[in-house]
Formats: C-alpha cells, structure tokens, sequence
C-alpha cells in the first residue's frame, strides 16, 4: 500500500500546486521575478508604416492606474505577434521566449495616474496587417516575505474612558487571517482597523495573525480602561470650621485609579471655579475667597479620561476684632524634599488696635508631614515655643518632610487664648532618584522573534519614595540576543510624570523558562551608585493551536499544596481541578488574553479559601506556565464582626495596633446586603497572591473579606508601622481592587506622632473588600540571593569558578560519588546499602562512580535457606550434601519435610497429570454473529455486543503443606472465572427518525460504505466483568475464595443526528487491507444523561469472614449538548472540531450491603 500513498501524495501535491498557479493569473512570474503589473494599462497607437521599408513601427501608452508610485525598471513585454511571418526588430531582450524592450529604467518613477510612451517598436515584415498584444512587467523579489502585523494604534500604556477602542495597524498578507483579541477581523492585506472591547483596569491587546503554510506572527500593546470618577478630599478645613481670613488655601488629595502618581496631566481640580495646582495626588486652590458667615467650598476634579467627581464642604469666615496673629511672610514657599524652606515662617501677634503684643508665646507645630520646625538641632523639633519681639513677631524655620505635593506640608502657629491661627502650607519637589524598580511587565511569556504582550517598566523614585520625572534610563539586553524598539539591544529614555520608563522588547532565539533577560540602569543616579533593576523573560517556538495549555501549581501562605482548587478560563469550558501536589493543567486553551479564574472554595483541604484571577496571554501550541505559585491564604472567618446597624471596629490580637473602622450602614454586601460578616486575616509577607508594583516589599499586609463588599464612607484604616516610618510620615496606602485586578493606591496614611501605627487621613480607607497594606517602592536591583555555586553579576546569577570543587549542599544519597558545583567525584563509602536484597547471596557496592549491585557475599542467606541449600558465587544453589536430609523445625506440621534441589518441603510423589475443563464465549459466538441479522432487519435499532467469559476448571494432585493433614498426595480441584463484556444500543422512534447502515460497495480496488441515524431516541451501553477463584482440597479444608460480578452502563434520551461515510482503496487481493481515501463525519445531539453501575460478591469456603454482598451507586442527571465532525483525507490531511456544553442536576448517590 505504500506506493498507492506515494502516488496520493503526488497528486494532491499537483492538485495543490495547479490551483496556486490558477489563483496567480494576474501575477505571473518567471524565474527572474518578473511579474505583469495589472495597475499599469497598455493602450496601442496606430502602426506606421514607409513604402520604403517592408517593416513598420508601432508605440504603446502605459499609464499608472495604482495610488502608489512604481519604480524602474519596468520591462514592455510583447506577449504575442501574429502572423508568425513577422517579428520584433529592435527588442532589448527576451524574457522567457518573449521579446520586451525597456519601458522605464531603473531609479526612474512612475507616478499614480502618469503615463509614458513606449516604443517606436519595429516590427519586421510588419508593412502588411498584423496582431500584436503586450503587458507591462515589474520585478519583485522570490524571496518569501515573512508575515508581519503591527498595531500603529493606540500606542501601549495609553488610557482610556470608555470602549469600545478603535485598533488600526498593518498586515503584509492579503490571505492571512487576522485575529483581535481572538476575535477575527477583515483586512486588504495592508491595513486593518477593528474595534476591541476592554475591561476597566489594565488590558492585553494582541494581534495575531497565521497563513496558510502555518506561519504565525503577533502583535501586542497593552492600555487601560479608567471608568472610575477621581476621589477627592479636603484636608486644610474640616466641616464648618469657622476661619479668620477673607482668602484660604484649600488643599487636599485626589486620587485615581491609574497606573502611575496624579499629576497635571492626570487631572484638574477646581475650588469654587478656582483652578488649583495638582502635584502627586495633592491639590492646593490659593486665595479663594470667602464671604462673611457662611460658605460652601466645592471641589470639582476631572481625570485624564473625562470621568467627574465634587464634593462639599462648610466653612465659617469670622471677622475677628481682638487680639490675633497676623500673618507677615512665608506661606506657600517649596524646597527639595528633605529641605529648609529658603525663609522664615513669620506672624505677629497684635490686639484689637492693631498694636503688636510682646513676650506672647506663640507654638509652632507641624500638622501635616514629616517636617520639623526649629532653627538649630537642638531646639528643632514636631513642634517649638517661639516668644513674640518687641514688634509682637515671632519667626521659626521649616523642614519639609520626605513627600512630594503641593501644600502637602504646613505648619500651624497658634497663641493660647487667641481664636484665631495661621497656618503656612508648603510644597516639595522631588530630588536625584535613588531606587529604580520593576512596575510591570516581568516574568512575561512570549513567541520567538516576536514581541512581548506588554512592555518593561521600571520606577525611578527618591529618597522619599517619590517618583522622579525626566530621570533617564537605559535597558540592556543581557541574555537571548532580543532587541527593543529602536532594532538594538540597548534603548535610553527619559522617566515620565509618573516616574516610569518603559522598554517593549522584541524577544531573541534563546527558548527556556525565564532564559532572557534585561537589565534596567538608571543613568542619572547619584555619584557612585550602580542602580538596576532585571527582567526576564521566556520564548516559546509557537504550534499547533489545539494543544495549548496552561498549568501551574495552588499553594496555601505555608507552601503546602492545596487540592481540589477549581481552575478555568472565564468565558469557556476550559477547566481543571488541582492534584494532590496542587498543581494543574488546563489544556485547549485559548490563545491570546485570557482570565483565569482560581477558585479556591472548591478545595479538599480544610478551611475556607477565597477566590483569585489573573490576566495572562497564551503562545499557541505550547504549555504556558505561570511565572509562579498562586499562593491562597486560609480566611479568618471565626474572628470577624458583624458589620451594618452600628459602627463597629475590628482588630487583630496578634498584630497590637491594627484596627478596621466600619461606621453604621457603611457597608454593602455582594449580594446587596446591608449587614453580614466582614473578617481580616493577615497574610505571609511573602506569599502576596500578586505582586505589588514599583518593587514594594510591605512587612504586614491583611486580606478583608468577603471580596466585592464596598464601603461607603470609606472604612478608616490603621496599621503597625512595621516599616519603620518616621512620625507625621505620609504613607502611601494601597488595596488590591477584585475589579481591576491590579494594586492601586487609595490614598495616604500619616504616622502617629510615637511612630507606632499608619493611619488612613480623613476621608481616605477602604473601599473596597480585598488586600491592603501601606508600603514605600523598594531598593534597586533584583533578587540577589545567588544559588550556592553561584555569585551575583549585574542582574543576573552566574558561575562562580571558585566554588568548582566545593560539595553541593544537596546530595543524592548512595550514588557511589560527591556532587560538587562542577561535575563530580567517587565516593567509595556511598554505598546503596538501601537496594540490598536480603539473602540474595550478593550486596551492594561502587565501582567508580557507579553502583553495583551484584558483588558476591557467601553469608548473605537466611536461616530456612540454609537448610538444605548455600551461596557460591552469588548465587543460591543447593547443597547436594543434604539431599533427602530431614529439614523440618520439629513440628508435626514439618514432620515430613526433606531436602530436594535445595528447598526444604514435602515432597511426595504427586501426580503431574490435570484435568482441565473450560467454558467460554467469544466474538464469534453464534449468539453474537445473530446480532448483524437483527441490525439488517431493524431500521430504527442497533445492537452491538463485544466480550469474552471463560469458565475454567481443573484438577489434579498436590502435597500438603501440613503434615499432619497427611505425607501423601492429596486431590484438589481450581475453579476460575474471568471475563468481561460489553453491550451498547441505539434506538430511534420509528415513524420519527431513521437508522440505517449503508451496505459496503465494491468497484474494484475502491470500498463505499457509510452510515445514517437521525431523530429521537435512546442509547446506552453496558458492561459487565466477572472475575474471581475458588479451590476445593483435602490439604486447605478452610480456604476462603470469591467470585466478583460486576455491571455499569448509562442510558441518553434525547434527539441524535450523525452521518457518516467512508471511500478506501483495498488490496484487489486482500480486501481487508485497506488505506482510506477519503473519509467524513458529523454528529450532533442534545441528550440527557445518567449513569450507574452495581457489583455483586460471592464468598465461597469455610475460612470466609465476609458474607455475600451488594453495593450500587448513580450520578447526578446530565444535560448535554454536543456537536463535532472531522474529516480525514488520503491519511495525509485531517481535520477536527469539536464543542459541547453540559449542565449537571440532581443528586448522586450509592448503596448497598457491601462494607
């Protein structure tokens, strides 16, 4: 048959290869790479023609009708010339056998809509009539073009307000098929523009695109959706404070739910229609103006992506008539971070007369940041006395705290007994960063030669954790040969407002988990600091898309594996269930983004878990595991309070300081409930489900619960200052958001003027159920923590040739040899001395590096062995001296026992001789072959049996093993049964469907056949095993044996529709060796399910414990709706697809005697 497959495959490969040629009539090429341009148009002049000469001349008009320019050289090209008597006279050259002259040179341009004459072309013996056609001729390169996509827009990180998004980009392809998101889209072949949704918070948008040879290539940015209105608070003022001044400033915090800090270009923030400055998530409106009485300040704050918030807020302006502090200077100064202000913080105390007051204490006390007051060391503190002058002023210098902002830091000035106060508001700006870390974009998984789903992006933030603008930084690529945007391997950029840099790297041929790696250098760090942070990444040669999957492993906060956790792709019904180890494979996957959804509640294990989700994108073909555990952390439900009526505080014993305030019917429930259960378990530091950005390391985070309940107000948040934050610190606090899927920054938390707890500022806390903790960016670098044998270069773990001959910790016991960091050496005492097999006559051993197991040991057999046998060589033998020696222990039992051939027994004289009878039904059982009889004859049902059962007996003599049962041969007799079948039918409603096989047909060497079932019905299948032994004997009177029959079958009614059909070409001498041509199948039904199965136990003889027994079980009913075909062709080509969706109802249940 292997000749008829050759002559298959070659004519579907001429079958394949005529239709290419047909599909390129309008772009023939010849082995040069000429190929006729149908954009250029040929129009002929009339011919000339002398009585002079018998040959005439004739010109032709090309005209350019494409939008594009085209570019020399362009070849005219006489395709045909009739009659053949005639010819061209003054051709440049021959293309093929046909003759062209030069149209338009090379470096020469046709540009769309010109057009140019060609010619005279002398057409020899052309003075009679004559037929002459032509086409104009381009050169394209054979060279296979690679297929390429680019997304031209949006450019990644950008961020929108609403979706759907418009994608535009390029294809150079005009039959690959493009996908969105998974979603296929059209395209000319160049450009393509489609719409994608997104969800809020961060999205993966890829592109992806494969041919009919099976390349594939893709394309990816990554944007956000910001669908939630800015929160804003007020800080400077509290609800109907009464003021002194017709003018305020009127600072506060407004925060948003984007990557990165809020800046002007995020945001803009009136007060009373006064446009305020913004400065990392501060806001200050200076000199708004207040009436006498009564005032509302409104604040109104816009994001970048258009989406409102306001609030409102009271304030009281009094005009104060005694005596009261003045300001004189200072306000609204900005220095560094860390900083004096360049002056003096000054007021004057005067009394109703204006005239100044001396000798006045007036105290100078910091409300808000980390700065401190006072003019030298030793008098500057949280707060200092300064005493009035003659001229009643008292003065003080101010230094800044560690954040960003505007008027984020003030300083109050207030005198005992006076009403009024003043209060100076102070910015801070940023210094040289001193920390570059990782923010995004580590970790990811990718396609060879392709570029990665997202970029790199690294912070660049300060002393004071703030971000810092316009520091440039340099990626470097470290290992896999990649490049980045600009087609190298290194690429600089400069930190935006937000003090991120990013890098989109383009990954290199290197495959291996984590194998490439980059390196992020920030340029402009301080004076003799090397600062970097490192990425890695994986490329994966992409395949088949059918057999993608997606794997990892579900670990509980002490790194113990958590069984039974449901694992599935949201929108499919991919699913899988966590093993033993807590590790699991979802397989067809899609390919692309994809959300995954972990649940935890499903677990075996005991406690209750929560659920978690993550983004990720698949390469197609291949097994995508995650970058690492899914850490699950066991819920502390026994501890929570109930929440709703009435305010209510909840605190952590273990953790002194923490504390969760939830003010009455604050708060709403998932399923819209007002009260309920809200519980906080602190989670391993170390075992953050996700991981924070900017490089944070927080030292206490907690988990609020249950995820998706809101508050509204904002449940007020303190923490331990674990960190280490200095008093009146500000602390950025942040929550991982279920909705976004990402941290995001909820405001800011001050420290207690002890240092000992983080408290959220008026206005700011939890909003939303879920991770919390308050932290700064971490250091620089990567993680340093080299494996032994190992040293730290860079960013990167490599080699350490001094630690060569050093043993490595982990050894593998009894390998006969020491593992050191480089290669190995013999260990002569590492003997496998586990393997030994007792009383085998040999022991274990090395040889070299290599262990034995076969090295002789004369002592090495048991008692009862040497009883009538001994070791030599290494091998058991019999000791021909004992020989009909008695060997027995001195029992009745033993009383008979001898030696023969080195074993101690009875061995009496018994018969070899055995009577066997057996019993049995096969395939071709007459009651079997019946069933094709019944199926021909039955149009609406089909039987099918398969199986075999044997029944065997024998009998014969035996010695007992008792000898006081008796020294001579006893008689016994051996039953078994074993077997097992299988019965599967089909039954369609006659009057309503049809179930019909289509007799084979023969012509020849070529085989018909086929299949048709159609309309309702049932099917069920099933099977039936036996099994089991029993023996009757003089020498064991209490034996005990036991005869098992068991049965399972399911049963499906619903509506069944299949065709099927199959052409063979068979042995014209062997019909039943056969190769299919070509064969088909589609099947549909939509069912109801149920299974079940019983087993029955039959216990015979004296020495049974058991009695006979039965047990049953059922499963749940099932829903089920199933479609699939697949086609198969010449054995060279096939093709399947498959889709089907169940819903389980009902309970399952068992039964039954058996124990």
């Amino acid at each position: 048959m292997n000749t008829v497959k050759s002559l298959l495959f070659i004519f579907v490969c001429s079958v394949a290869a005529l239709l290419v040629n047909v599909g390129k009539a309008n772009a023939q090429a010849n082995s040069d790479g000429w190929v006729k341009d149908t954009n250029i148009e040929v129009s002929w002049n009339n011919p000339t023609r002398s009585r002079r000469s018998p040959d005439a001349t004739v010109t032709a008009q090309i005209t350019n009708n494409s939008d594009e320019p085209i570019n020399g050289p362009v070849r005219f090209v006489i395709e045909s010339l009739t009659p053949a008597t005639i010819s061209v006279g003054n051709a440049d050259g021959e293309l093929g056998e046909l003759d062209y002259v030069v149209a338009l040179p090379q470096n020469q341009i046709l540009e769309p809509g010109q057009s140019l004459t060609v010619g005279p072309i002398t057409i020899v013996g052309g003075r009679s009539s004559f037929d002459i056609s032509g086409s104009a001729y381009v050169q394209v390169s054979l060279e296979p073009v690679a297929l390429e996509v680019d997304i031209l827009s949006p450019t990644t990180l950008s961020t929108f307000g609403s979706s759907p998004v418009n994608v535009t980009g390029t294809i150079n392809q005009e039959n690959a098929e493009l996908t969105l998101n998974g979603a296929v889209i059209a395209h000319d072949g160049k450009q393509f523009s489609a719409n994608v949704e997104l969800i809020e918070g961060f999205n993966t948008v890829v592109a992806r695109a494969t041919n009919a040879s099976g390349e594939q290539t893709t394309d990816s940015i990554s944007v956000s959706l910001d669908l939630t209105p800015p929160y804003i608070t007020i800080e400077s003022h509290t609800e109907a404070q009464e003021v002194y001044s017709d003018k305020i400033t009127v600072t506060g915090l407004v925060n948003d739910i984007v990557r990165g800090t809020v800046s002007e270009e995020q945001a803009t923030v009136e007060v009373n229609g006064i446009k305020a400055t913004v400065s990392n998530r501060s806001y200050a409106a200076t000199d708004v103006p207040l009436n006498e009485g009564e005032n509302v300040l409104t604040v109104t704050a816009i994001d970048e992506s258009g989406n409102s918030a306001s609030i409102s807020q009271k304030v009281i302006y009094k005009i104060a008539t005694d005596k009261r502090l003045v300001l004189v200077s200072g306000q609204n100064q900005t220095a560094q971070i860390g900083n004096k202000l360049p002056e003096r913080l000054i007021v004057k105390l005067v009394d109703g007369s204006d005239a100044p007051i001396a000798n006045a204490t007036v105290v100078f006390r910091v409300t808000q940041g980390a700065g401190i007051v006072g003019s030298t060391p030793e008098t500057s503190g949280r707060a200092i006395i300064a005493t009035t002058d003659a001229e009643g002023m008292a003065r003080t210098e101010f230094q800044v705290g560690y954040r960003t902002g505007v008027a984020n830091h003030k300083v109050r000035a207030k005198v005992v007994g006076v009403e009024n106060e003043v209060v100076f508001p102070a910015s801070a700006t940023s210094v040289t960063g001193d920390k570059i870390s990782v923010n995004s974009g580590n970790n990811q998984r990718g396609v060879v030669g392709q570029t990665l789903p997202a970029p790199f992006v690294v912070a660049v933030t300060d002393s004071g954790a703030n971000v810092v603008q316009g520091a440039r930084v340099r990626f470097d690529v470290i290992k896999g040969e990649g490049v980045f945007q600009n087609e190298e391997s290194s690429y600089e950029t400069s930190t935006d407002s937000d003090g991120r840099a990013s890098a989109q790297l383009t990954l290199g041929p290197l495959t291996g988990i984590d194998a490439q790696r980059v390196e992020a250098v920030l340029i402009d760090s301080l004076e003799g600091m090397d600062l970097l942070a490192g990425f890695s990444a994986t490329a994966f040669v992409p395949a088949d898309a059918g057999i993608t999957s997606v794997s990892g492993v579900v670990l509980d906060n002490q790194d113990k594996p958590l069984p039974g956790v449901t694992v599935r792709i949201e929108g499919t019904d991919r699913t899988a269930f966590t093993d033993q180890q807590g590790q699991f494979t979802v397989n067809q996957a899609p390919v692309g983004p994809v959300h995954l959804i972990v649940d935890g509640s499903t677990t075996t294990a005991f406690g209750e878990y929560p659920t978690l989700s993550y983004h990720i994108v698949t390469v197609s073909g291949v097994d995508n595991p995650l970058s690492g555990p899914i850490y699950m952390v066991k819920l502390d439900t026994d501890n929570g309070v109930y929440a709703g009526k009435e305010d209510v505080v909840l605190t952590l014993d273990n953790f002194p300081g923490f504390k969760l305030e939830i003010a009455k019917d604050s708060v709403t429930f998932p399923d819209g409930s007002r009260e309920g259960i809200i519980s906080v378990t602190p989670v391993n530091a170390s075992k953050v489900p996700m991981a924070p950005p900017n490089g944070m390391q927080p030292q206490f985070i907690v988990t609020i619960q249950p995820v998706g309940a809101t508050f509204s107000p904002a449940a007020k948040l303190t923490l331990p200052n674990v960190d280490g934050h200095a008093p009146g610190a500000q602390v950025e606090m942040y929550s991982f958001d279920h909705d976004l899927e990402e941290f995001v920054a909820i405001g800011l938390g001050t420290v207690s003027e002890d240092g000992s707890v983080v408290s959220s500022n008026p206005g700011v806390g939890v909003v939303k159920a879920g991770w919390h903790c308050g932290s700064q960016p971490g250091g620089s670098g990567t993680a340093h923590n080299c494996p032994e044998c190992q040293k730290c270069q860079g960013s990167s773990c490599v080699r350490d040739p001094a630690q060569d001959n050093k043993p490595r910790s982990q050894q593998t016991p009894e390998d006969c040899k020491t593992q050191l960091c480089k290669g190995s050496k013999p260990n002569p005492g590492d003997i496998p001395v586990s393997a030994d097999v007792k009383y085998d006559c040999k022991k274990p051993g090395c040889d070299g590096e290599n262990p034995i197991f076969d090295v002789p040991d004369d002592g090495d057999i048991s008692e009862d062995d040497k009883k009538c046998g001994m070791c030599s060589g290494g091998e058991k033998v019999p000791d021909e001296s004992k020989n009909k020696q008695e060997c027995g222990d001195g029992s009745d039992a033993k009383a008979c026992y001898t030696c023969k051939d080195g074993s101690c027994g009875n061995h009496c004289e018994a018969s070899n001789e055995k009577t066997t009878k057996s019993i049995e039904v096969k395939g071709d059982h007459p009651l079997l072959k019946g069933l094709d009889v019944l199926n021909n004859g039955m149009p609406y049902a089909k039987l099918e049996m398969k199986g075999s059962f044997a029944l065997n007996e024998e009998s014969g003599e035996k010695c007992c093993k008792d000898c006081s049962i008796g020294k001579n041969p006893k008689p016994y007799t051996k039953t078994e049964l074993k077997g097992s079948g299988s019965l599967e039918a089909t039954f369609i409603v006659p009057g309503l469907g049809l179930l019909y096989k289509l007799p084979i047909k023969t012509y020849g060497p070529v085989k018909l056949g086929g299949e048709v079932e159609f309309g309702p019905g049932a099917k069920g299948n099933l099977g039936v095993s036996a099994s089991g032994s029993t023996e009757e004997s003089e020498c064991d009177p209490e034996t005990c044996g036991l005869l098992k029959l068991g049965t399972s079958g399911s049963l499906a009614l619903g509506v069944f529709a299949k065709v099927a059909g199959a052409v063979e070409y068979c042995n014209i001498f062997n019909q039943q060796d056969c190769d299919k041509l070509i064969a088909g199948e589609a099947e549909a039904s939509s069912t109801i399910n149920v299974g079940a199965s019983a087993d029955y136990k039959d216990y015979k003889g004296e020495k049974c414990t058991s009695s006979d027994c039965y047990s049953y079980s059922y499963g749940k009913a099932e829903f089920k709706a199933n479609a699939q075909y697949k086609v198969e062709v010449g054995g060279l080509y096939k093709y399947q697809y498959q889709n089907e969706v169940s819903v389980t109802f009902g309970e399952a249940g068992s039964g039954g005697t058996c124990g």
